[in-house]
Order: C-alpha cells, then sequence, then structure tokens
C-alpha cells in the first residue's frame, strides 16, 4: 500500500522520534535540576509566645530574610518545648525554631544548629511585702505564677524548686500566658513569678522597675548549674536598668539557659546564609549580661553544627549570596562543582582527541619516512631485503587507514614493482 503524501513528505523516521524524545528529556532534567535548587518561596519560623523573646527575634530575621525576597511565616507556639519536634517533622517546608531546653541529640537525627544565639536568664521576681528572700525555698507555701507549663521558663523553674524542695504538693503553682501572669503578679495576685526571658524584654524591664518587686538573686548558682548543665550561671550588674533610681539595688546572681537556632539538616543555603547574616546582626551586639561577640557561635550549642553555619562562621556569607540574586547564587552554589567537573572531562577528552591526532601524524610520518627510504634503495638497484618486505607489510597496514593511504599506495607499488 503506498504511504501518504503527508508521512513521505513529512521527515518523520524512528531515529528521528527518538532524538526528539532524548532532547525533551534533557530539557526536563535541566528544568528539574534548577527548579529543585531554587529558594523557597515561604518558610516558617516556629516561635514562643507573641509576647516573648524568641517571637521578638523572629520579628527581626522575618525583616531581614523579607528584603531578600524569602516569605516567612511566624508560627507562635504557647508549647515551646515541642518546637524542636515541629523542626524535626518531615514534609512541612523549610523550618525554623529556637530551643533552650535541655534535650536528647539523638532524639532529632535530622535537625541541626545554626548557633547559640543569646542567654536568657531565669528572673524570679518576688513581693516586696516578704521581706527579703534569698533562696528560692523562701517561696514554700507561697503563690507562684509563671508561663504555660510546656515552656522552658516553666521547664527550668520547676526543676529549680524541685532542688529546694519546693514542689506543687506544698506550693500554689499556675501557668498563665506571659502577657497575663505579668499583669496578675503586679496587681499583687501571686506571690512570686518566674520568667525566662532577654533583659531588655519589655515585660522584664516594666517587672525591675516595679516598686512593689524585688529580685532574687541565687546564691547557688554555681551548684545548680552542675546538677543542670544547660544552666549557666550569669550576672545581672547593679544598677545596670535605672542608675539614678539604683534598679537593681545590687547585682543579681542569675541562672540562664543558653537559646539555639534550629533547622531541619535539609535546609537550603540559599535561605541559611540569609537567615545567619540575619543573626549575627541581631546577636552580635553586647548585652546586658554578656560582651559584645559572644554570639551567635557553635561552641554553645545543642545539636551538631549545620554545615553551611561552620562555614559561615569561618568565611561570613560567600560572595555569590552577598552579590548575586539568591535563585542565581543558589544554582551556581549547587552545580558549580558539576559544572567544574564537566568542563574538566571536555577539556580532557579534548586533549586526548589532541593527542591522538599528534600520534597518528607522527606514526604516518615515521611510516611514510620509512617507505621514501627504501624506495630510495630500490631505486638505486639495491637488493631489498625481508627486513625491508617485512617493513612495507607493516607499513601498509598501519597507513591503510590513515588519511594517507593514497600516498602511502602508491609508494608502495612503486617499491614492489622495482622488486
Amino acid at each position: 500500500m503506498p504511504e501518504p503524501m503527508e508521512m513521505r513528505g513529512s521527515g518523520w523516521s524512528p531515529v528521528r522520534v527518538v532524538n526528539y524524545i532524548l532532547y525533551i528529556a534533557v530539557l526536563v532534567l535541566l528544568v528539574f535540576a534548577v527548579y529543585r535548587v531554587l529558594p523557597p518561596e515561604r518558610i516558617t519560623i516556629e516561635t514562643g509566645p507573641v509576647d516573648g523573646s524568641y517571637y521578638d527575634d523572629a520579628l527581626k530575621y522575618k525583616a531581614a530574610l523579607e528584603a531578600r525576597g524569602i516569605g516567612v511565616d511566624l508560627k507562635p507556639n504557647p508549647d515551646s518545648l515541642n518546637i524542636i519536634d515541629e523542626v524535626e517533622a518531615r514534609g512541612r517546608g523549610v523550618r525554623v525554631g529556637f530551643i533552650a531546653q535541655a534535650i536528647n541529640a539523638d532524639r532529632y537525627p535530622d535537625t541541626r544548629s545554626l548557633g547559640a544565639v543569646e542567654l536568657q536568664p531565669l528572673f524570679i521576681f518576688y513581693a516586696a511585702r516578704l521581706g527579703r528572700i534569698d533562696t528560692p525555698d523562701g517561696l514554700r507555701g507561697r503563690r507562684i505564677v509563671m508561663p504555660p507549663e510546656r515552656s522552658a521558663t516553666s521547664e527550668a523553674a520547676l526543676e529549680l524548686l524541685r532542688q529546694y524542695d519546693v514542689t506543687a504538693g506544698n506550693t500554689s503553682v499556675t501557668f498563665l500566658p506571659i502577657a497575663e501572669a505579668v499583669t496578675a503578679l503586679r496587681a499583687g495576685r501571686f506571690d512570686a513569678g518566674f520568667f525566662m526571658l532577654t533583659p531588655r524584654n519589655a515585660f522584664i524591664t516594666a517587672l525591675a522597675a516595679d516598686q512593689s518587686l524585688r529580685l532574687l538573686s541565687l546564691g547557688d548558682t554555681v551548684t545548680i548549674s552542675r546538677l543542670d548543665p544547660y544552666l549557666r550561671p550569669v550576672v545581672l550588674p547593679h544598677r545596670i536598668y535605672d542608675v539614678e533610681r539604683d534598679i537593681p539595688p545590687q547585682d543579681v546572681n542569675m541562672l540562664a539557659a543558653t537559646v539555639n537556632v534550629v533547622v531541619r539538616k535539609d535546609a537550603p543555603a540559599s535561605v541559611l546564609y540569609p537567615l545567619l547574616e540575619a543573626m549575627a546582626e541581631a546577636h552580635s551586639h553586647s548585652s546586658l549580661i554578656n560582651s559584645a561577640g559572644r554570639f551567635p557561635n557553635l561552641i554553645d550549642i545543642s545539636l551538631p553544627a549545620d554545615p553551611v553555619a561552620e562555614q559561615f562562621e569561618k568565611s561570613g556569607m560567600p560572595w555569590i549570596y552577598r552579590n548575586l540574586p539568591l535563585w542565581m547564587a543558589s544554582l551556581i552554589d549547587s552545580y558549580f562543582v558539576l559544572g567544574l567537573a564537566l568542563v574538566l572531562i571536555i577539556e580532557l577528552y579534548r586533549s586526548f582527541v589532541y593527542l591522538t591526532e599528534l600520534v597518528d601524524f607522527l606514526v604516518v610520518s615515521m611510516w611514510l619516512q620509512v617507505l621514501v627510504r627504501i624506495e630510495r634503495r630500490a631505486q638505486t638497484g639495491e637488493r631489498l631485503g625481508a627486513i625491508d618486505r617485512r617493513l612495507v607489510d607493516i607499513a601498509e597496514s598501519a597507513l591503510m587507514r590513515t588519511n594517507r593511504r593514497r600516498r602511502s599506495e602508491e609508494l608502495i607499488g612503486r617499491i614492489r614493482n622495482q622488486t
């Protein structure tokens, strides 16, 4: 049956179809390779309560990241002890979180630390009407308020109180959102309150300035820090809040937890580098309890350090991330080594081809010279020996597949005619 006119003139063939399929497959692979390294449009930062220090820090990070084109959703979580579990969970996009509690790193194999960013002291305020209290056991039998039970503050506070035999069995402990707890304490509805926040937090400065409250200075900070290693001794200096009004009226010995910023280990560098830069800008200055340059660091961390954080600590923001759009920097960062290897392979192949051609040229030239010399000897009437005939056979075999075949055939033909 004759082939339809349109099929005969279309130029399609099985080979051509296969070639188009291969081109499309390569194009799809290239698009996928680019897509998989593009920065995510949005990430989520898990914070503690809206009124807490985690949330304040997250606001700073959000501004810096959105300036680089990465949208940020803040997710306040009253159960701040659960933040690390949210970060560890799979299939939820890029999530960043904070931890300040003791953890078992083996439970979080897919979570990494971007660095310790600050110290959060455990502030213990008590009513001035109670007289002077020097140790937490002076709060036994009193009414105590603190943030929600599933929070770093309450975990640290309850453990501290337990060391002094202050328990739910002999003391009233109430858990309230931070803002409500502060308001209730200042209103006199409680005798004491525990808050783990940065010293410059608005709630802390308001409580410190309240003449009806006093800060409890712990005399056993070194001892407690040995019993609870994630807490460390710090000193809130005398008059640090107000020199003229003498607030606080003496140095206050306190315990503080180190705050870590954590991410899943598969978080892309295109997000981590801008985030690390934001962390450095937010935390590298001095605070009321530490000197400038102490934070961020990869020393006081609770989990293995993320490799990007280690690189950032050594050499800062890479040039490509500092000067190029994030998508371009991410593409270069992800495929630079692969591209370099590809270029190297191509150059090695070209060098091999050139070297092969050079060797072929030298071999052909050598055998042609051999044939020319044998021909000259034959022209003089010299009788050619077995070795000469063997060399002619070898030259014929070596030159028949080269571009000098015609020339070699002519030489070999004249030699054999003369012998």
